[in-house]
């Protein structure tokens, strides 16, 4: 509530009130000019708290001054149902291979079974999260994004043997801050042409990596998070033939609810 007493009692507007010495006061004090209601009456005004996110919280409370939590153990049901719907959506669009399994005996493509048992893992991993989350403040973090060391994109040059190395599938940049799992773009940038440069052999221009086996000034990448379970290190087959600086930025860390695998990575092949 926007008015309260000295004593700390927040008013509601409508209703009667009784201050520290005992005095009533009536229904209608709203219509008391500001002046009186600081001044003489001793009151201070507080801005409404705000907005809440009604899926985890029903609403303000009466002095409006806390919101008031939903059950934490029913907010874990409803996402690990969310959960396991999401899965099974991912799932759908490849069932059919499947089916043609069961009934044909063909083959289901490598790619295909990659994916449905990244979705899968990624759930198992999701669900656990869920259920393993102490409260509110937990469950959030699992669908939030934290913003890694640094979100200034790093520049490289691509041309340069030293820097990407097609043997140990590492990229040099000297106290880059990522972290394990952390998401970054990467961009190929422009040649001494002004015209976009040829990408890193193994890369995507445009493309969301998951960086793994950090060290201080070198990082791997992968097309997928490690709650997939198959965070394998992606091939870098040839250097950049015109790309000096290209650069690879941070996305952030995200939380396990946000890790699900992508079908359109090169490593899954799901068309």
């Amino acid at each position: 509530m926007p008015w309260k007493t000295a004593d700390g009692k927040y008013l509601k507007e409508g209703r009667g009130w009784t201050d520290s010495n005992g005095i009533k006061h009536p229904s209608n004090w709203m219509i008391w000019t500001e002046d009186y209601k600081k001044n003489t009456m001793n009151l201070t005004w507080e801005a409404p708290l705000g907005s809440f996110d009604n899926f985890y919280y029903y609403g303000w409370n009466s002095d409006g001054d806390a919101l008031l939590p939903k059950p934490v153990a029913d907010l874990k049901i409803t996402l690990v149902s969310q959960a396991k719907q999401s899965s099974a959506s991912m799932l759908s669009d490849s069932d059919w291979y499947v089916v043609r399994k069961t009934e044909t005996n063909t083959a289901i493509p490598s790619g295909i079974t990659a994916y449905r048992t990244a979705v899968r893992t990624n759930y198992t991993a999701l669900k656990t999260a869920i259920n393993n989350a102490s409260d509110i403040a937990g469950l959030q973090a699992i669908y939030e994004t934290t913003a890694g060391a640094s979100s200034t994109a790093k520049e490289i040059d691509a041309t340069s043997s030293s820097v990407v190395s097609t043997s140990a599938n590492t990229i040099t940049s000297n106290g880059h801050g990522f972290v394990n799992d952390e998401m970054v773009s990467y961009t190929v940038g422009l040649n001494s042409d002004d015209e976009q440069s040829a990408v890193i052999g193994g890369l995507v221009d445009g493309a969301t990596y998951f960086v793994i086996s950090t060290a201080t000034n070198t990082f791997k990448l992968s097309e997928s998070h490690s709650n997939c379970g198959d965070a394998a290190v992606v091939s870098l087959t040839g250097l950049s033939s015109d790309g000096a600086k290209q650069t690879f930025t941070s996305l952030g860390k995200p939380g396990q609810g946000q890790t699900w695998p992508n079908e359109k990575s090169l490593k899954y092949n799901v068309s």
